[in-house]
């Protein structure tokens, strides 16, 4: 979305020929139709079955013309607008694509087309209201993101093609390793999943499989599909299964002591030219990568939970990352359909340096008399998702305060750590890190703030 309206008279076009219901969608999403649909609905007056502009010109030379400007809008069009229809639609696009100017932008240009007004009336309309959207702040900042995440994918001076990617090993599996595992197979990767327990294991295999299968009984996906993408994923308790991956994705709690031992091991038992990368979420990734033989096949690849939802992926590059290291991070996140960006090995990255300063005053709040409702409240009736108290039971409250702790400073203050640190400190030395900690004698799915 670049926050304007489909100009060009369009706001005006669609609803003398299409059907309010089919117009609407388009015109407020954006949203493609099939070329069948559309001639069904009467949007275009022919598919070509050849030469294109030479049925074209037969088409409109075999009829008289018929501007579409000059066509009445349909009654059927008009009675629904005055059933309230419009209505409807903008409390929709509205839930949907909150704190957006846009919608009612346009819901404004289809009333004017389905009013007593003429033509050039409704274009005034359009005119007024792409206008005003054109010269907005929200649109002027939706058109640089547009830009922007198509500049990302592109990385200066970078030439070095991609090595093949056809089976990824995954070091742990709980929230962050089955949802990197899930993508992958849903792009047809091979995944090798691997925990220190079976029963972690078995704990991370039932939640994968709860999503699909989830999915299935929500009509989203097709069983058998569903089943294709589980066969893609092989679990396993041994170092020894990752030998043929081509890549690694290791997604073990943020313990720097952990972190190296695990990286040890991966570096006896992967081939010489398999990418090992980490998904720590600030942890130096070069003093990791210390311990391997070659330390240049060694890159972040830091996703955001929940990864099979969350579209941002950092690629974290590494003091000795070599080009094709690099290229082949940019290309794995391009498989996995990622908006993946090239970011610097230092504190916190970059999304995390973003969200620190947000939860720290989201907790400063909390401490000063605000409500956990009121704060998820505000933040989500701003356009976020999620509120700050909400994400935090969902990434995990314990992650920063296991960081803290093993640094040896429960008062660390950094770009991307930053207190107040009480009620996050009350909670954690409770065992109540969120989603991770369920408690089933209250039928609680989870316990941290909520």
């Amino acid at each position: 979305m670049l926050g304007l309206l489909p100009g060009g008279e369009g706001t005006q076009r669609i609803v003398r020929v299409a059907p309010l219901e089919v117009a609407l969608p388009m015109l407020l999403t954006g949203a493609p139709q099939k070329a069948e649909k559309a001639l069904k609905a009467g949007i275009v007056d022919a598919i070509a079955k050849g030469d294109v502009v030479e049925e074209a010109a037969k088409l409109a030379l075999s009829r008289p013309p018929a501007p579409i400007s000059k066509r009445p809008v349909p009654n059927a069009n008009r009675f629904k607008v005055h059933g309230g229809a419009l209505d409807g639609a903008e409390a929709m696009a509205v839930n949907k694509a909150k704190g957006m100017i846009a919608p009612s932008g346009i819901i404004a240009c289809v009333r004017a087309a389905c009013s007593s007004g003429s033509f050039k009336e409704g274009l005034q309309v359009e005119g007024r209201e792409f206008t005003k959207l054109l010269f907005s702040v929200q649109s002027a900042a939706l058109r640089h993101l547009f830009f922007a995440e198509r500049m990302i994918s592109k990385v200066p001076g970078l030439k070095a093609q991609p090595a093949p990617i056809k089976k990824v090993g995954i070091l742990g599996s709980g929230l962050m390793g089955g949802g990197i595992a899930i993508c992958c197979a849903q792009k047809g990767l091979q995944v090798v999943l691997k925990d220190a327990k079976q029963e972690w294991l078995d704990a991370g295999m039932k939640s994968i499989t709860g999503i699909w299968m989830g999915q299935v009984k929500r009509g989203r996906l097709p069983e058998a599909k569903a089943k294709g993408y589980l066969s893609l994923i092989k679990p396993s308790l041994a170092f020894e299964d990752f030998k043929d991956c081509d890549l690694i994705v290791e997604a073990v709690p943020e313990i720097m002591s952990l972190k190296k031992e695990v990286f040890a091991a991966l570096d006896a038992n992967t081939r010489p030219d398999t990418l090992i990368c980490t998904n720590t979420s600030g942890l130096n990734i070069d003093e990791i990568a210390g311990v391997l033989k070659d330390p240049s096949r060694c890159m972040g690849t830091h996703f955001f939970s929940p990864a099979n939802v969350m579209q941002l992926l950092e690629n974290v590059r590494t003091a000795k990352a070599t080009d094709r290291v690099i290229a082949t991070c940019m290309a794995f996140g391009k498989i996995l359909g990622k908006k993946a960006v090239l970011v610097g090995n230092c504190d916190g990255f970059v999304g995390n340096r973003m969200l620190a300063p947000y939860a720290s005053q989201a907790a400063t709040l909390l401490e000063e008399g605000a409500t956990v409702d009121q704060i998820d409240r505000v933040a989500q009736d701003f356009g976020m998702a999620m509120g700050p108290m909400t994400l935090g039971d969902l990434v995990g409250q314990e992650l920063f305060w296991k960081q803290r702790k093993a640094a040896g400073d429960a008062k660390k203050q950094t770009k991307t750590y930053m207190g107040p640190y009480e009620l996050n400190d009350w909670l954690c030395e409770r065992n109540r890190f969120g989603l991770k900690t369920p408690d089933k004698s209250i039928g609680a799915k989870g316990r941290g703030i909520y």
